[in-house]
């Protein structure tokens, strides 16, 4: 494994959770429902999890 890898997995968690955590606080915010955050940062880590999963497989 390379450095650039770590770097990149790293970028993965933190995009996901950034994209997935801002669209449940839009959502959240829009509809009055707190949870919508949080969850869609877990969301986010989770989907990123599977795609670094799917990436390191392939290869």
């Amino acid at each position: 494994m390379r450095e650039q890898d770590g770097w990149l997995i790293f970028s993965y968690m933190l995009g996901g959770m950034i994209l997935y955590g801002g669209i449940g606080w839009l959502v959240g915010h829009w509809t009055g429902v707190a949870i919508l955050f949080p969850l869609g940062m877990i969301l986010g880590i989770a989907l990123s999890i599977v795609l670094i999963a799917f990436r390191v497989t392939r290869s």
